[in-house]
């Protein structure tokens, strides 16, 4: 099993995630993928002086300054939030079959990576 360490970026955890996910350890990868999508919002809240103590209110900030106005992208990220959620909920309570797990473990990680380069940070999300 991999545990990411505590200063581990989460671009290192997306490859964490990845490998426990393909070796069925859907729980633990649950588990990395959230925190490495959680730490990318309050990466993101940061970059844009937010409260990051609130990451709804993150995700709806983002929404308002990049989202569009179609239905599909306003709730770009409040969406991708609420797929971490999922993770986390699974992480914690085994809550998901694994058919449901599919979609967001295909979907945080381009997710995560398309963060980073747009906000450009380095640090490590925390």
């Amino acid at each position: 099993m991999t545990t990411p360490e505590p200063t581990m970026h989460p671009l290192e955890a997306l490859e964490a995630a990845e490998r426990e996910f393909a070796a069925g350890n859907y729980v633990e990868s649950s588990r990395i993928l959230w925190q490495a999508t959680e730490s990318t919002y309050a990466m993101m809240g940061k970059a844009l002086g937010l409260d990051t103590s609130n990451l709804i209110e993150v995700a709806d900030s983002l929404d308002r300054k990049f989202g569009g106005s179609d239905s599909k992208s306003k709730y770009h990220y409040r969406g991708y939030l609420i797929a971490c959620g999922l993770m986390r909920d699974h992480a914690e309570m085994e809550a998901l079959e694994y058919y449901e797990l599919e979609g967001p473990h295909r979907r945080l990680p381009p997710f995560v990576r398309q963060c980073y380069r747009k906000f450009g940070s380095n640090d490590s999300g925390k």
